[in-house]
């Protein structure tokens, strides 16, 4: 059953920003915002690898404990809010992301498209892309940080696919890409994330 709480996680934040600007306050105090951007990148790359290496440094199941983990490990060098939820609703270029209020209420069922990867047996490609794309795309339009979802969700994807010694090349998408599979899902339509998750979904050489 569901969860229908209709509340803010405990742990829930509004990062502040440097007076005016759009740049979040950070551990860093870098207000520049390209020359932050430079600095998550550099960070995120490092732990990406240690985080697809090594499993023993995130929690066993494929759960928001497991996201919050992956975020916190990204971003904590950077943010004191690394693997915190936001407490204020999002949107980007014109897409509404889960109402902050709902995602305690979404959470169970977000989740559980992760539950219906690790479900599969021996399954065919074409199947765990299709899988893999419906749990990426619910995750995108759940979208619980204040930043860094995108980095989050393709670990996260990542590693489910690692569960079936398959890999995804993600260097291989275009920022553009990104924008608009996560559009057409939020309009209903996961054929083009699928077919992108196909084209990079690759298996693991033994």
């Amino acid at each position: 059953m569901f969860c229908v709480q209709n509340d803010l996680f405990e742990d829930s934040v509004e990062p502040e920003f440097y007076e005016n600007t759009t740049v979040f306050i950070n551990l860093k105090n870098e207000t520049n915002s390209q020359k932050l951007k430079e600095l998550e990148a550099g960070f995120t790359t490092v732990h990406e690898y240690l985080l697809i290496e090594d499993s023993s440094l995130l929690p066993r199941e494929f759960n928001l404990k497991k996201l919050k983990s992956i975020h916190r490990h990204l971003f904590n060098e950077l943010y004191s809010w690394a693997g915190k939820t936001r407490s204020y609703d999002m949107s980007k270029n014109g897409d509404e992301f889960t109402p902050a209020l709902d995602l305690p209420k979404y959470e169970i069922e977000v989740f559980s498209r992760a539950e219906d990867v690790l479900a599969l047996i021996n399954p065919e490609k074409k199947l765990l892309a299709e899988k893999l794309a419906k749990c990426l795309g619910v995750l995108n339009m759940y979208h619980p940080f204040p930043e860094g979802n995108g980095r989050t969700q393709r670990i996260f994807i990542s590693l489910l696919a690692r569960e079936y010694e398959y890999l995804l090349n993600w260097d291989a998408v275009q920022p553009w890409e990104n924008m608009e599979t996560s559009k057409r899902v939020h309009e209903g339509n996961y054929e083009p994330i699928t077919n992108l998750i196909l084209r990079i979904l690759y298996q693991e050489e033994t």
